[in-house]
């Protein structure tokens, strides 16, 4: 680290919660040095420590003679080893098996180095991917129902490429009832309310428990604004939902009641409402992370030692998920961003002086078309109960897991066991 930016990465966050054993010692050692700060790159210290982690399992797993998919199984924990809190929601043996039938697991030599076409050996490798849940506290939204029955959502959260507006719409238009067309989303403006960051992969748990929270209070006054010739007369927030544009009673459908039919009763042209979400006490109660099994296939020239990367499959489990476009590609981004970790980057110090020597895109090397393969993605789509929308987050996890299964595929293609990256030729030849 430098004294100029004290950030140690989190190497060994999921090391505690992976796997039943007897007994830990968890510990990360920092050095300060007379260097560039660092800072952070997505999936901190998670996507470089899970590398050390799974590549040590998939050794054990050849030292025992034994499949490493049925290693992780058998060392499946009831609740967090280290902690004994319960799971609020995993999957990850689901994960785990869809995606060796999926892959064609089982045509995988166990013997290193025997699978090979022409100059190629080919290998497959395992890992497992995992990423902590977050949502920090703060984060709110403003919600506007108009009289014509549209809906606007102001929140101050930015977009990165991973479909804020799109999924922040679809979450309020279910809780609402409304139709997607029907919902505006405004964002991306410090003047709005929320300051909900793009980081940790939270950003969707917080805006949706935000909406959550404005929708309870726009019932509460619709309620109130009805009087007692609506339909809904007599019955309180718990007793009606929202659907098809307006309130119900949940008991009895047909006692429906409009928003225009409301608001035009109030003579009121619009209500606004502006909420935080609860307190993420979720996340004292439970461990709460998303997992994902990294499948990887790959070439090794026997002469050049060049390395290609055939096929990647990540078999996911994140709770529910919202957008199934915007998720998968978020997912495969992560894998070709863990490949670049694997295969491609590095950052070089000159020794005498600390300053980067590689500063530039044309030195330092990430994966571009010609380097990504055929990427496949799949999930368990089992809503977590404990969580706002049962959805965990997506943007971090598929870059965990991706360097240990790229490395424990190639000692299966080659029998040589690399345990530093980038994996360049030079450290296979």
């Amino acid at each position: 680290m430098s004294r100029h930016h004290n950030m140690a990465e989190t190497f060994i966050s999921s090391s505690g919660s992976l796997y039943a054993a007897g007994s830990f010692t968890l510990e990360v050692q920092a050095a300060y040095l007379n260097m560039m700060a660092n800072t952070f790159m997505r999936a901190p210290g998670e996507a470089v420590g899970s590398f050390g982690l799974e590549s040590a399992v998939d050794e054990l797993a050849e030292r025992l003679g034994m499949d490493p998919i049925e290693l992780r199984i058998r060392n499946e924990p009831d609740t967090e080893p280290t902690t004994g809190r319960p799971f609020s929601s995993r999957h990850l043996v689901e994960a785990f098996r869809a995606g060796a039938e999926r892959f064609g697991w089982s045509e995988r030599s166990a013997t290193p180095g025997t699978r090979r076409e022409g100059e190629w050996l080919i290998g497959m490798g395992v890992a497992t991917a995992s990423h902590g849940y977050v949502r920090l506290p703060g984060g709110a939204v403003r919600v506007t129902l108009s009289a014509e029955g549209s809906l606007a959502v102001d929140v101050a959260a930015h977009e990165m490429g991973m479909g804020t507006e799109t999924t922040t719409a679809m979450v309020a238009a279910e809780r609402f009832g409304l139709d997607l067309d029907q919902v505006t989303v405004r964002y991306g403006d410090s003047t709005l309310p929320g300051e909900i960051i793009a980081g940790g992969a939270q950003q969707t748990a917080a805006v949706g428990a935000a909406i959550g929270a404005a929708q309870r209070n726009v019932v509460e006054e619709l309620l109130k604004l009805a009087g007692q010739d609506s339909p809904l007369a007599g019955l309180t927030i718990e007793d009606v939902g929202c659907a098809d544009g307006g309130l119900c009673s949940l008991d009895e459908p047909d006692r429906f009641d409009s928003y225009t039919s409301i608001l035009a009763r109030a003579d009121r042209d619009e209500l606004s409402v502006e909420a935080a979400g609860p307190p993420s006490e979720e996340m004292a109660a439970w461990c709460m992370r998303s997992y994902g099994a990294m499948f990887c296939e790959a070439r090794v020239n026997a002469i050049t030692g060049e390395v290609r990367v055939s096929r990647f499959l990540g078999s996911f489990d994140c709770g529910r998920i919202l957008n199934a476009k915007t998720a998968a590609s978020q997912l495969r981004g992560g894998i070709i961003m863990g490949l670049g970790l694997a295969l491609t980057e590095e950052t070089l110090f000159d020794e005498r002086n600390g300053r980067i020597m590689n500063p530039n895109l044309s030195e330092y090397h990430v994966p571009v078309h010609l380097d990504v393969p055929d990427v496949d993605v799949i999930w368990t789509d089992i809503p977590d109960p404990h969580a706002p929308m049962g959805a965990h987050g997506v943007g971090e996890v598929a870059i965990t897991g991706v360097g240990a299964a790229v490395a424990n595929a190639l000692y299966n293609a080659t029998g040589k066991r690399v345990r530093d990256l980038p994996i360049t030729l030079d450290k296979l030849l």
